[in-house]
């Protein structure tokens, strides 16, 4: 009877330690992410156009028939909008924006620690 239980801790074991590589598999998917090359007033610039040149309507669709011909037109209007001024002018306002908002945050900042030194 002990030689059995021997036997099967020892398999146990033999398993075990062949497993172990097989679930230590790498996780490049999870290494850190770099920096965004794009602003966040470009990001939200272009989404606008996304959305405007009918690409994200395309996108959502599931009818492929209707999908190809509606995507090249979303397509070359998506471009035409990234190419125009007012992709240019949708960054400045963005950008505006979000300089506004830390404006805001830094002066709320400096209000809170004006208040506690009194």
């Amino acid at each position: 009877m002990n030689t059995a239980k021997t036997l099967i801790a020892s398999a146990l074991v033999a398993l075990t330690a062949v497993a172990a590589p097989a679930f230590a598999q790498s996780y490049s998917h999870l290494d850190p992410i770099t920096a965004s090359q794009k602003t966040r007033a470009e990001v939200l610039a272009d989404l606008e156009i996304y959305r405007e040149s009918g690409l994200a309507a395309v996108d959502r669709t599931e009818d492929f028939s209707l999908n190809a011909n509606q995507r090249a037109k979303a397509e070359a209007r998506y471009a035409e909008l990234k190419a125009s001024p007012k992709y240019a002018a949708l960054i400045q306002r963005f950008a505006a924006q979000e300089a506004a908002k830390t404006a805001k945050a830094t002066a709320g900042e400096a209000d809170a620690a004006a208040v506690s030194a009194r």
